[in-house]
């Protein structure tokens, strides 16, 4: 089990220390992005700038509309590697071209699905260990 300090995100409205973490993005690059462990979101979602900087050309047929802060946007599937302290999984992330947040959402599917997560806030921590 690995545990982590809660921290801010990058330019959050509403600064408030959460559960966050670096996260390694690979295809035929890579690119670090912040993440935010999201138990509500169903899907890892990582905005669209990840994928230009990954060169993932994206297949808006196979994309879904969702609702992200406070609009609707169009997210895309596309395998990648995420590595973060925990470990690295080969999983598919949902990237979202009309999203410019600077940072990502790690879902259900693609990475809470691996891991056990436990959250303290009263602590200041949250813990994730492998399912498996």
């Amino acid at each position: 089990m690995i545990r982590l300090p809660l921290r801010l995100l990058p330019e959050d409205p509403v600064p408030a220390k959460r559960p966050t973490m670096m996260v390694e993005v690979s295809s035929e690059r890579s690119v670090v992005v912040p993440c935010l462990v999201d138990t509500g979101a169903l899907r890892t979602r990582l905005p669209g700038w990840v994928a230009d900087d990954l060169d993932i050309d994206l297949d808006p047929t196979q994309g879904e509309q969702v609702g992200l802060g406070s609009g609707v946007v169009l997210s895309c599937p596309a395998p990648v590697v995420i590595k973060t302290t925990v470990g690295t999984l080969i999983t598919t992330a949902w990237f979202c071209p009309g999203w410019n947040s600077p940072f990502g959402l790690l879902g259900q599917e693609g990475f809470l699905d691996q891991y056990r997560f436990t959250l303290d806030v009263a602590e200041g921590w949250f813990a994730l260990e492998s399912a498996n």
